[in-house]
């Protein structure tokens, strides 16, 4: 391995180092903050044995700011669960690329072997609220995408208008958002969760919103047929976006949630429209 592959090893670990830190200051939690501080200062010394290889060292300023800030906005979007996962398949993906050189480098053999326990460390803390509540919101979406994709497809041949089509969507909607709150509200604490009030309002609002993003090409265009085939690309992005997150934050298969939430979605969609085709026939 040439000088200039342990460079930029190191500086991945500097990176690293400097992640784990940012992610560490936001913990409320104290065992988190500790476990987090924990990681970060085994970058530090595995930055320590690569510079014991190199020429000249690589100081823990010699890091990539773009990637830094990158990271930094994941976190703030998604939250630290969110950007801990991918900082796992990073770490995985450089303990790989490490053990390929133990042979010549004995050195890189503990870096491989600490790298390797982080994962088990992050699981201690891998839990968020977003994902405590991810059933809820799973239900709430799953509901909306259904029940609303389909019911929108039979407004969109039985009524004359796209505003029209929009109002009743709209209201059926809030209805039905309302509806599932209760729902899951009772649910929750039938089962005794811890708080049932919190998963009522992931579920209700996850379903309006879902809701809202839906019917906001009838509100803004005049063709119904467009504002259908638009409103089903925009439930294609939301199941799509929706399990590139939790195929991360969980470590599920992306593929195949997502290609059954979308199967699920269009074969209501289109069993709605032919109901209204056929309503709208008869009648």
């Amino acid at each position: 391995m040439n000088d200039a592959s342990l460079r930029a090893f190191a500086k991945d670990e500097v990176l690293a180092y400097h992640l784990y830190k940012m992610v560490a200051d936001k913990q409320n939690n104290l065992n988190h903050k500790e476990v987090l501080m924990g990681i970060a200062k085994q970058e530090k010394k595995h930055l320590e044995i690569f510079n014991s290889m190199l020429s000249e060292p690589v100081t823990l300023d010699d890091y990539s700011r773009y990637q830094y800030r990158y990271y930094k906005m994941i976190h703030k979007i998604f939250g630290s669960i969110f950007t801990l996962r991918l900082f796992e398949k990073s770490e995985r993906a450089s303990h790989i690329k490490y053990a390929k050189y133990i042979e010549t480098h004995e050195e890189l053999r503990e870096i491989v072997e600490e790298e390797k326990k982080h994962e088990n460390k992050l699981e201690t803390i891998l839990k968020d609220e977003k994902l405590l509540y991810a059933s809820s919101i799973v239900l709430g979406m799953n509901d909306a995408l259904v029940e609303m994709s389909g019911a929108i497809a039979g407004f969109t041949i039985a009524l004359a208008g796209a505003r029209q089509i929009s109002v009743i969507a709209a209201i059926t909607g809030i209805a039905a958002a309302l509806s599932m709150a209760s729902s899951e509200y009772l649910s929750s604490k039938q089962d005794e969760h811890e708080h049932p009030i919190k998963s009522a309002f992931y579920t209700g609002t996850t379903y309006l919103v879902v809701v809202m993003f839906m019917i906001l090409p009838y509100i803004f265009l005049q063709s119904k047929f467009l504002s259908l085939g638009i409103m089903i690309g925009v439930v294609v992005t939301i199941i799509m976006l929706f399990n590139l997150y939790i195929s991360i934050a969980k470590k599920q298969s992306f593929i195949k949630n997502f290609l059954i939430m979308v199967l699920i979605a269009l074969i209501v969609s289109f069993i709605s429209f032919s109901i209204g085709y056929l309503i709208n026939f008869v009648t």
